[in-house]
């Protein structure tokens, strides 16, 4: 069975990671690829080999040969574009964040149930292989009880401060926090399965100067007991962008596993009195190499007809926690996550 997908927002990040990365995934195929300019719909699928362009997604949603939308417009237009996608019919990998409230997250959680079709929110990393790894460690009692764990993504950005619709807090949302640090919070998520209950942010927001955060620092407590901290942003170019958790059994690290990496994919380290470990994973496509694996898990979802691993139930409590951590830097202090 061939997928037929299409992209809707054809930004950086459609043009240099998910459609190349949809183009080497097996059993897939890309349809359709939608710009209100329809010279740059049309360059675009020049480019990666789409075969149709369209100028509005109206009539990109009418194309037979379309099973799946990949969204990736500015944040603000997630909710919208979800529902309507939903409504013709098709299923949906929506870019992180999957909106800027709850509220928009219900309304798109209630189309997709509706019309019977399935959203998933790409937070690819924790696809990456190493990260797998290290979730299996951790569940198996080897690193014992976790204490303590961070996680830190920055790179550096060509524009800074940030410009376009990601400085508009109105259709991003925040800055930093959106563009990396929602990631970590996540993966923390992800690795220690447990859920956020309580946040302390701090970010360098100073409106009207900084209107979005550039970098954003944060305390994260977790059911579990567990304390986290994020540091995430685009003023840090030399930046470690590794994961580490310490265990009463060993100490786990997730070695250059964040970020754009360029020769290699990262390590898993594990250093305790009883277990030594160290793994790589080398790629020769690294940037790519995530997206192709939730692409294969989207592709499978609708093959098999199974509920989505990365759905959109886990992007609505995404939405909220960091919506959190924006009121937590913004008041100076801790809050609660409903």
């Amino acid at each position: 069975m061939t997928i037929g997908w299409g992209i809707v927002g054809i930004g950086t990040h459609a043009d240099h990671e998910m459609a190349p990365a949809l183009n080497q995934s097996a059993n897939t195929r890309l349809v359709a690829v939608c710009s209100r300019d329809i010279q740059r719909a049309r360059g675009f699928a020049a480019k990666h080999g789409v075969v149709q362009a369209y100028d509005s997604l109206d009539k990109m949603l009418q194309d037979p040969e379309l099973d799946v939308v990949y969204i990736a417009t500015p944040n603000n237009l997630h909710v919208q574009q979800a529902v309507e996608v939903a409504e013709a019919g098709k299923h949906i990998l929506c870019e992180k964040p999957m909106a800027l409230t709850v509220a928009d997250c219900d309304s798109m959680l209630q189309a997709c149930n509706k019309n019977k079709v399935k959203l998933g929110v790409c937070y690819q990393h924790r696809y990456h292989p190493a990260h797998v790894e290290a979730r299996r460690y951790i569940q198996s009692g080897d690193i014992g009880n976790i204490s303590v764990a961070k996680v830190q993504l920055c790179h550096p950005s060509a524009t800074v401060p940030l410009k376009g619709w990601r400085s508009d807090p109105s259709m991003a949302g925040a800055g930093a926090l959106m563009g990396q640090g929602i990631h970590c919070v996540d993966l923390l998520r992800y690795l220690l399965d447990s859920e956020v209950t309580e946040v302390r942010a701090m970010t360098d927001e100073e409106p009207p100067r900084h209107p979005v955060d550039e970098m954003v620092y944060c305390i994260l407590k977790f059911e579990n007991g567990a304390h986290g901290m994020v540091t995430a942003g685009i003023l840090a170019p030399a930046s470690d962008n590794d994961a580490v958790l310490y265990g009463s059994k060993a100490k786990l690290t997730c070695k250059r596993t964040l970020g754009r990496q360029i020769e290699k994919l990262g390590e898993l380290l594990v250093d305790g009195d009883s277990l030594n470990v160290r793994m790589t994973f080398p790629t020769e496509e690294p940037s790519l190499y995530n997206n192709s694996r939730v692409i294969a898990a989207v592709n499978k979802w609708i093959e098999d007809d199974t509920e989505p691993y990365i759905s959109g139930e886990n992007g609505l409590k995404m939405v909220g926690i960091t919506n959190a951590i924006i009121e937590s830097s913004r008041r100076g202090m801790a809050v609660k996550i409903a």
